[in-house]
């Protein structure tokens, strides 16, 4: 066992986290914890951790987060998120500190561990083909976040707000977050999770979404990291789709020294749907890891993944899209492209795009680009009485924009192009 594991496997001794009123939530924090023993962090020679190092992160003594809620202090928010007609909750430091009357229910997860839909999501998301060290660690310390339930046949007419806020007490901290959305059959909604520091903390936030979408239903995400960018956020996404369902995720990632982001789709029912989009955008010395993993289970469903980066500075990008079918996925249509834009000659993408294939009556393909503006387009633009600065700003904002194309709520939309004028602005990338 590395040094790294064998603090975090002290810490949940301490916090005698193995015992539980509950038998089941005392066993999955257990076995969680062993696997987290046996695996051990990432290191460079793991096929899905090729291209980043966490030496430096794992030589860092994070001390295990005791939240006091009293500190919570509505966070001053730009006003692209603050204005946004929807039901606002508010997580501080990892901890759930809302309490407010919606059309669909919400509570601290721990709160809500003989909530039978709990262990049933926990249960059916797990995969033999994606075991992965901060997700076990998640799983191990499942504690602080939230349970979220939309019932049958329920509609969310205004989006759900999930504002996730950092102050001084996270710094040096190791947080752990567990979120369950849970959507039953025939019900919809759209959520936005916006991540907000009041300083520039040095902190390690192990954040794990699982969202199951009932049949029939319809489900848009969009999150956006635009925390401190001395953090470290390591972020799973798994989601588990049923018969009919459509789910889009989009992730705009901008905050973090270091960002790691798993999204996992499993399509589990005949007929469903999922978008995996995403933007990366970095600058100095971030580096942003993305690692899709798109698993169909069922026939005649389908996917489209599509991740964009944008990098300055000395910044770094990683892409590993990797889609897999099972025999049983027959008629599976499947779509996965990268698109890296580098706006200095000392930024980095790696990219890797993958397909593991066991049915024979398929549609798959995937895609991947690195490169520079294209001198012949800015020229173009030039040559028609466009100023250079404007010229560029044009292709650029036409690059990111590809990436919402697929997205239906307007709300959504409007926010997602608000926040990333807001980062054009802020890293005067086009100054």
């Amino acid at each position: 066992m590395d040094k790294f594991a064998a603090r975090l496997v002290k810490s949940f001794n301490d916090k005698d986290l193995g015992t539980h009123d509950l038998d089941w939530v005392a066993k999955y924090r257990s076995d969680a914890i062993n696997l987290v023993g046996n695996l051990g962090i990432p290191k460079l020679s793991d096929e899905d951790w090729r291209f980043t190092n966490l030496k430096d992160f794992a030589s860092k003594d994070f001390s295990t987060f005791s939240g006091n809620e009293a500190t919570f202090k509505k966070p001053k928010l730009p006003d692209h998120i603050s204005s946004i007609d929807g039901f606002f909750i508010y997580t501080h430091n990892g901890i759930l500190v809302s309490d407010s009357d919606y059309p669909f229910s919400f509570s601290k997860i721990k709160d809500s561990f003989d909530t039978p839909e709990i262990k049933e999501t926990l249960y059916s998301q797990v995969s033999d083909k994606n075991k992965d060290f901060f997700y076990e660690l998640s799983s191990a310390f499942i504690e602080d976040g939230i349970f979220l339930k939309v019932d049958k046949d329920i509609k969310i007419d205004k989006p759900i707000v999930i504002i996730n806020s950092f102050d001084s007490e996270a710094n040096l901290k190791f947080i752990n977050s567990r979120n369950i959305f849970y959507f039953e059959d025939s019900s919809s909604a759209e959520i936005i999770e916006y991540s907000v520091s009041n300083s520039d903390n040095e902190y390690f936030w192990n954040k794990t979404t699982n969202v199951y979408v009932g049949n029939n239903s319809k489900v848009e995400h969009l999150l956006i990291e635009n925390g401190s960018k001395s953090s470290f956020i390591f972020s799973n996404l798994k989601i588990i789709q049923e018969r009919d369902s459509h789910f889009t995720t989009n992730s705009i990632l901008c905050g973090g020294s270091l960002i790691r982001n798993n999204v996992h789709p499993m399509l589990n029912g005949e007929g469903c749907y999922s978008n995996i989009l995403g933007l990366y955008l970095s600058i100095k010395e971030q580096l942003m890891d993305n690692y899709m993993f798109v698993e169909h289970l069922k026939e005649n469903c389908g996917s489209r993944q599509l991740y964009k980066g944008l990098l300055d500075d000395s910044s770094r990008g990683v892409f590993h899209g990797r889609i897999l079918v099972h025999e049983e996925a027959q008629q599976t249509n499947a779509y996965q492209t990268n698109r890296n834009l580098l706006l200095s000659d000392s930024a980095q993408v790696d990219t890797k795009p993958q397909l593991e294939i066991y049915a024979d009556d398929v549609k798959c393909s995937h895609g991947a680009t690195i490169g520079q503006i294209d001198k012949d387009a800015l020229m173009y633009l030039q040559a028609r009485g466009i100023n250079k600065k404007k010229a560029l700003a044009m292709l650029i904002r036409a690059f990111t924009d590809e990436v919402v194309e697929p997205i239906d709520s307007e709300k959504i939309l409007d926010v997602f192009h608000n926040v990333v004028n807001d980062w054009f602005s802020r890293s005067k990338i086009m100054n």
